[in-house]
């Protein structure tokens, strides 16, 4: 379980002196009882968010978030501010997994997945077979301290906020129900998972809704009237908001699909154009981004993009969405495609700049800079690469945490 016995915790914090680094939040060893209630409570001495914003990372493998100030990309003092701690316990790796960042730039809430029971792996050394029921937690932006937390399903995965800040979004992408359905020879619908609805305010459930066998990436239209989510059976979800209790859509990606126990195409992550409302779906074992049509609620064969050299992570449109900027593994590389014909107009290689395994794009505001996470080896340092999306070129690197997964923006004055 990778845990610290108490004893040493205890000698550790009692040779430290005011001035060095403690452990907060720990209740005291009877019964090793560690509650959740109020973990970290005394926050960060890292100042607060300037106004030029803040760049979150996700580090999944030694429970951390790395902080880099937005206003520093592209300047010798591009480098990561600090490393703090999240999570409930601070005796077991967690798994911190993707964040989303309240509009007013308040709050911040990361998934904790709990990935890691019993064998210490590590939250994604068994991706999607945690055992134990996972969170959401909401933190202030101010002080990175913990303000509030509600239990979830087995294996989170992604999580999204509403535009108004109220609404919560998070999948549970587990694969140890198929497993385990599987190996007792039920059907495909005992594998279904839930969409978690939260609400962000309170941090209370408002609904669970039965979507799909190992849900994980999950955008909102336009209107957020419907949640679309990529679904390891080779489909797309199509979750209809506004009326309650309307039977969930589902597509497969392709004619010939596979199904849960047996996915040929292995969908994962999405991408939503900002002007047609397009889904993109990218799917990990076929290396396609394929295309669901919102209007007729069906997927468009002859506009997928095959990236042959690797599989398709998470990527970003420009506000016109004329431009698609899409990561893909193996190759660490950005393609730059052009959604209208599905053209990769060229490709911003990351290698040679140390990234391994590309995870995720994110543009920032002015869209001059391409923010890419990239995970490493899942045993050393993951990078934050800033990228010159016009000139094709690597502009900064940040060495993060173990294993990062997600990196997203944190703008506006707590």
């Amino acid at each position: 379980m990778n845990r610290t016995p108490w004893w040493l915790l205890a000698l550790l914090m009692a040779g430290c002196d005011e001035n060095t680094a403690r452990v907060v939040g720990v209740a005291p060893p009877d019964g090793l009882d560690f509650a959740h209630e109020e973990p970290w409570v005394e926050g960060t001495v890292v100042p607060p968010p300037g106004p030029g914003g803040r760049i979150l990372v996700t580090n999944s493998l030694d429970d951390t978030l790395s902080l880099v100030e937005l206003d520093t990309v592209g300047t010798p003092a591009f480098r990561e501010l600090a490393r703090v701690p999240v999570g409930l316990n601070p005796m077991e790796l967690e798994g911190p997994h993707h964040t989303a960042v309240a509009p007013a730039g308040d709050f911040y809430y990361v998934g904790i997945s709990n990935y890691v029971p019993g064998g210490g792996s590590g939250p994604h050394g068994a991706h999607g077979t945690g055992a134990d029921d996972g969170y959401c937690l909401k933190l202030d932006a101010r002080d990175n301290r913990l303000v509030g937390s509600v239990r979830v399903n087995p294996n989170p995965g992604d999580v999204i906020v509403s535009a108004d800040g109220n609404t919560l979004y998070q999948t549970h992408f587990d694969t140890l129900k198929i497993s385990e359905m599987a190996r007792q020879g039920r059907p495909e619908s005992d594998m279904n998972a839930n969409l978690a609805i939260l609400d962000a305010r309170t941090m209370t459930r408002k609904a669970m809704v039965e979507v799909c066998p190992a849900p994980h990436a999950v955008r909102l239209s336009a209107d957020e009237r419907t949640a679309y989510i990529a679904c390891w059976s080779d489909e797309v979800a199509i979750v209809d908001l506004a009326e309650a209790g309307t039977p969930v859509a589902r597509v497969k990606v392709a004619a010939g699909a596979g199904g849960a126990v047996a996915p040929r195409h292995q969908p994962y992550a999405l991408t939503l154009s900002p002007t047609t409302g397009e889904v993109w779906v990218s799917s990990m074992a076929s290396r396609q981004v394929q295309v669901l049509n919102p209007q007729t609620r069906a997927m468009v064969p002859e506009r997928a993009v095959s990236l042959l050299h690797g599989p398709p992570m998470f990527g970003a449109f420009t506000a016109d969405g004329r431009t698609l900027y899409m990561p893909y593994q193996l190759v660490d590389a950005v393609a730059v495609i052009d959604p209208e014909t599905g053209t990769v107009l060229r490709e911003v290689p990351l290698a040679d700049a140390g990234c391994l395994n590309v995870h995720q794009i994110t543009l920032t505001p002015d869209e001059r800079i391409g923010l890419v996470v990239c995970e490493g080896d899942h045993v050393g340092p993951g990078t934050l690469h800033a990228v010159d999306l016009e000139e094709g070129t690597v502009v900064g690197t940040v060495e993060v945490g173990i294993f990062p997964d997600s990196v997203s923006i944190l703008r506006g004055q707590p």
